[in-house]
């Protein structure tokens, strides 16, 4: 990918590295790449609290025996049968990866998935048969194995043998045999793993045997694993970055591996300290490099550790991040220390490295590493750029995907837009949704996703660009920027910012003052301080969809606005907002919903409860629902009203929430004064209600501004007479109609009628009180 006008003696060893990146190892199964090492150790355990046994290492030979005498047949399992694993990180999740898709289709789920997402994955793939750890106390296993229940999928369980990490036996019943198939061969499909699937419905990347197999040697010949190397994985097992880059390459290097956890950075700092056990290099995503980076720098020179490579994948690390984390872990300690960052994705592992023995450029993510990149013009264009161009990042090679797979679910085949078209000068490529440019020397540039890029007013900000600045800001430890939707510009920029420890909390203007290069109407408009960034199950930050996430409301034209929010993971705690003093105040979340209940204090059809429940901050998407409840057979419609009424409803809520709060009750006949009114505004999100409320005789005025928002002068005769009787499509009048509450042959008329009319006997008129008469004969209506 190098340029092939630069004269650069580097961009041509670069060159020359790159065309050294094959897969000189023939394979058929994935499993055939392991070399025989015999007595050479393979895979250890983590440290005891991990949940492993305490067993001897896994050697070489029993491994290999292990796969090959491995049987799914006696429980029913045929080739093209997908067997789901739910069990957590260590040696026999590893294990399982290469005996299970040696004889099926593997697919690893993540043990701590809800009872609706293991419901998905079990119709979506579909699962034939699910493998459980054996004593188990995870509380969601219980529930998996009811979910496999309803849907006939069977169930083994995985007990681990007691005297060589690594090793197991199935335990569960056979469902018959599955004859013995053909040799497991390149093109059959080895794993099967779901995409994250933020914006919509995960789709399914089949992976051959063939794609594993080359992408396992285009990362072991990239980083020049050898025999003498020592990997600590603690990346999840669920995840291609796992089972790839840290157990594949490892093996098929003759090199050995730590099965680990990742529980912080402490513990990482433990496990590398192992005297025994020396890691010599380990790759993992930011977040996790992040928090080992933290402890690493507070033991300074008394940081105890072997490793000499740290490789990032999965996410961008920014710059200053890799540089604090040579200083700590080699120029400190005056040891050689690499970090390399790389660009990989589930549909296509590995995409890009950066060489660790040439030239590494820390703000990129290398050169293309075995499959071929090109930058193209974006869907559905096929034009090629040239270097220096942004454009998306696409993808081809023996490593890539051939597609997703169609499911029932899917409106239209998902890679009519995943792949340029076969007919294209560059034949057929995945498209990565990562923007991005090839810069002189060939190094791809990644500028940050389609879908994270935030756009404002038309314009487009690339977050990756911001972080990399703002955290060099005072007091900021790190952060995430992400797109914060907002009422004139479409989106702003957002920032989640978890604040150094002791230090003072950055603030918007400090962010601002931080981002010198950059105009007015791009810097950051809402500031979040977290304890931690939320994060996905594999580690990535999660940008995309992060404002709906916490609750972040829209902003104004005009409005910065500064929230804090506690907790991490799936335990956050309230959105609060915090003012120029620091004062804490109440935010109101999404879905929101606004109620005013009328005249509680009476019956029959004088009480009316009116409802709008708004679903998004720009009310853009909202329902008001108005029903008579006093009355024996109720009546309830669904109200017309305009955007600007909804926004001003929760002006209006916003304003009495700060100057009352959120309980408060209206005082009783003070100075003399008393209202012939009654009733209560409810307003409840997730976390909180608010409860107004007026007694009859009360003292404070009606909430006029609200009564006036949610129409209740505009309900219609039967109710309180604020629409003409004689209004023949009068809402109310029309809905009683159409629940029997009229009698067929009357007509509402003109109040001014009403004593000269006889009194109706329907149902409705009983009930509300209402004159109707018969109909008049034609001339007279008219």
């Amino acid at each position: 990918m190098a340029d092939p006008k630069s004269t650069d003696p580097l961009t041509a060893e670069v060159a020359a590295f790159q065309a050294s990146i094959t897969a000189p190892t023939p394979f058929q199964a994935v499993c055939d790449i392991i070399p025989d090492a015999g007595d050479k150790n393979a895979i250890y355990a983590g440290l005891d609290m991990v949940g492993e046994p305490k067993a001897k290492p896994l050697k070489y030979g029993p491994l290999q025996k292990f796969i090959k005498d491995f049987d799914l047949r006696k429980f029913g399992i045929s080739r093209n049968d997908v067997v789901c694993t739910a069990i957590p990180n260590g040696a026999a999740a590893a294990v399982c990866f290469w005996a299970v898709s040696n004889q099926c289709v593997f697919a690893p789920l993540n043990p701590a998935l809800t009872v609706a997402e293991v419901e998905f994955e079990l119709t979506d793939l579909p699962c034939h048969t699910m493998i459980l750890l054996e004593g188990d106390t995870m509380a969601t296993v219980a529930a998996i194995e009811e979910s496999c229940k309803r849907h006939n999928v069977n169930v083994l369980k995985l007990v681990r043998d007691p005297d060589t990490v690594g090793l197991f036996t199935l335990q569960g019943v056979a469902k018959g045999t599955a004859s013995a198939g053909a040799a497991t061969k390149q093109d059959d499909l080895g794993l099967v793993l779901h995409t994250s699937g933020t914006t919509k419905k995960p789709k399914i990347v089949p992976l051959t045997h063939g794609n594993m197999g080359h992408g396992i040697q285009f990362v072991a010949s990239t980083l020049l694993r050898q025999k003498s190397d020592l990997c600590m994985n603690v990346m999840p097992l669920f995840h291609i970055h796992g089972l790839i880059a840290n157990v594949g390459v490892s093996l098929y290097s003759g090199s050995a591996f730590v099965a680990a956890t990742f529980m912080g950075g402490e513990d990482f700092l433990s496990q590398i300290a192992r005297p025994a056990l020396k890691a010599s290099w380990y790759s993992a995503v930011p977040t996790m490099h992040e928090a080992i980076l933290l402890e690493a720098e507070k033991k300074g020179k008394s940081l105890d550790h072997s490793l000499k490579l740290m490789r990032n994948c999965s996410a961008a690390l920014l710059p200053p991040v890799s540089k604090r984390f040579l200083k700590a872990f080699g120029e400190d300690l005056n040891q050689e220390f690499t970090v390399v960052p790389t660009y990989a994705m589930t549909e296509s592992f590995p995409i890009c490295s950066n060489p660790p023995h040439l030239s590494i450029k820390l703000s990129t993510v290398g050169p293309a590493m075995g499959p071929s990149i090109k930058i193209l013009d974006g869907h559905p264009e096929d034009k090629e750029l040239p270097h220096g161009t942004e454009g998306e990042v696409c993808v081809s090679g023996n490593c890539v995907t051939a597609g997703y797979l169609m499911r029932d679910h899917m409106s239209q085949d998902p890679n009519i837009e995943a792949f340029s078209l076969p007919s294209a000068p560059m034949g057929r490529m995945l498209r990565t949704g990562d923007k991005g440019y090839i810069d002189a020397d060939g190094y791809l540039q990644l500028v940050g996703r389609f879908k994270e890029i935030i756009n404002c007013g038309g314009e487009k900000v690339s977050p990756l660009d911001m972080e990399e600045q703002l955290l060099k800001v005072p007091g900021v430890e790190t952060c995430v920027c992400f797109a914060n939707p907002a009422e004139l510009l479409g989106e702003v920029v957002g920032v989640a910012c978890v604040p150094k420890a002791g230090a003072e909390w950055p603030t918007l203007k400090a962010l601002g003052e931080g981002l010198p290069g950059t105009p007015n109407r791009f810097k950051p408009r809402v500031l979040v301080i977290m304890d931690v960034i939320p994060k996905g199950p594999t580690g990535k930050p999660k940008r995309i969809g992060l404002a709906k996430m916490l609750g972040i409301p829209a902003v104004n034209q005009t409005d910065n606005m500064t929230y804090r929010i506690t907790g991490k993971g799936t335990e956050l705690g309230e959105l609060k907002s915090i003012d120029e003093e620091g004062k804490e105040g109440v935010v109101w979340q999404y879905p929101l919903t606004i109620m005013l209940d009328m005249n509680p204090d009476l019956g029959g059809d004088q009480r009316s409860l009116h409802k709008l429940v708004i679903q998004d901050s720009l009310c853009m998407d909202y329902q008001l629902t108005i029903t008579t409840i006093g009355m024996e057979n109720p009546i309830s419609i669904d109200v017309c009203t305009t955007q600007d009424l909804v926004k001003e409803a929760v002006w209006d809520i916003n304003r009495k929430t700060k100057d009352r709060g959120l309980q408060w009750k209206a005082k009783i006949g003070e100075n003399g004064k008393r209202e012939d009114w009654c009733g209560e505004l409810i307003v409840s999100d997730t976390f909180k209600t608010l409860n107004h409320f007026w007694d009859n005789g009360c003292s404070d005025t009606p909430p006029g501004k609200m009564m006036r928002l949610l129409k209740v002068l505009e309900i219609g005769a039967g109710v309180d007479m604020g629409m003409p009787p004689e209004d023949p499509n009068d809402p109310w009048y029309t809905k009683a109609k159409e629940l029997n509450l009229v009698a067929k042959d009357c007509v509402p008329v003109p109040a001014t009628d009403l004593v000269s009319n006889p009194k109706c006997t329907s149902p409705y008129a009983l009930a509300t009180g209402e004159y109707y008469s018969a109909p008049a004969p034609a001339a007279e209506i008219s």
